[in-house]
């Protein structure tokens, strides 16, 4: 190789390392933990409003929890081989549920209209965030939503 075709080789050499260095990180999904534990009656009924409030959300993301081998009681009889890559709400079958709802359902603790017909009735319950904007997201079984199963995302584009 002559001296021109090693200085043209060093040059693509430097231009590699350089993209690679300064090539963005790729964006990873994040698997949200709604409230920090298990979908149920808050002792707080602003736990899952303050949590919320105070974490990002990016199209993309799931709300739930990594599914491990607590699941085996709470999975509606399937057995799962941790580690499992999805994440989920946790819930006993028929005590929660996760709908979600308008805005004006939200602020009156209703379900009557769901904007989604397959909702988050049977455990584990998987919630993509797809695209940006507002969703709302409460619990339709009893008085639970008005003891404080209810929240809100704002979800950013990636």
């Amino acid at each position: 190789m002559g001296t021109l075709g090693a200085a043209a080789m060093a040059t693509l050499m430097i231009a590699v390392v350089l993209l690679t260095v300064h090539a963005a990180p790729p964006t990873v999904a994040t698997d949200h933990v709604v409230g920090g534990s298990m979908w149920s009656i808050p002792l707080r009924d602003d736990l899952y409003l303050s949590w919320s409030y105070n974490t990002t959300f990016y199209a993309g993301d799931n709300l739930g929890e990594p599914l491990g081998f607590s699941c085996i009681a709470f999975c509606n009889s399937t057995l799962l081989t941790p580690p499992h890559p999805r994440s989920v709400f946790r819930f006993p079958i028929g005590f929660y549920d996760v709908v979600q709802v308008s805005r004006r359902e939200y602020e009156d603790c209703t379900a009557d209209d769901p904007y989604n017909i397959n909702n988050f009735r049977v455990p584990p319950a998987v919630v993509p965030l797809d695209y940006k904007g507002m969703r709302y997201y409460v619990c339709s079984v009893g008085n639970y939503c008005k003891l404080g199963m209810k929240f809100h995302v704002t979800i950013q584009p990636r």
